[in-house]
């Protein structure tokens, strides 16, 4: 019983695989013929287009150049900027700042072995903060002068100052 089962999957198997193959045979001449003449057309194709478009661009390139120099402005953002001071290797980076009054400094914590800092303003503008490792404090200079702040246990190593124009 198992081997006439066996016998007609194995008769089925090959009838469907000799259903799904093409007869038809090409010779490899017939393909070579068929395949320069599509290339020779398409070669022929992008030819000509390559050919118009480079007579546009060369009659286009002078009057093309001095549209988009006439359109295009360059400006420069004016509004307030943010600022980084890195906490690494036990030092504060930048440690001197120049800014713009309502520009914006975020003290970011990534010193290695992890620590936490607490930063100290030496004008009393914040309360002192602690921050974690891979943590941030920011805060933003509304008024003109010269700041100073430190690092609580680390004075002389982590302290900076940030100018405010």
């Amino acid at each position: 019983m198992k081997g006439k089962l066996l016998m007609i999957l194995l008769i089925s198997l090959s009838l469907l695989v000799a259903g799904c193959v093409d007869n038809t045979e090409t010779t490899t001449e017939e393909n070579a013929s068929m395949n320069d003449s599509v290339n020779d057309s398409v070669n022929d194709t992008v030819n000509d287009t390559v050919a118009d478009d480079v007579s546009v661009e060369e009659n286009n390139s002078e009057d093309t150049t001095s549209e988009e120099d006439e359109k295009l402005v360059v400006t420069e953002y004016e509004g307030p900027k943010t600022y980084t001071v890195y906490m690494e290797n036990f030092l504060v980076q930048p440690g001197n700042l120049t800014i713009a009054q309502y520009d914006t400094v975020v003290w970011f914590n990534r010193n290695n072995p992890t620590r936490l800092f607490t930063v100290v303003s030496n004008e009393e503008l914040w309360d002192n903060t602690t921050i974690g490792y891979r943590l941030s404090f920011k805060y933003t200079f509304n008024e003109t002068g010269t700041y100073t702040y430190y690092v609580l246990g680390w004075e002389e190593r982590m302290k900076g100052t940030i100018i405010v124009k």
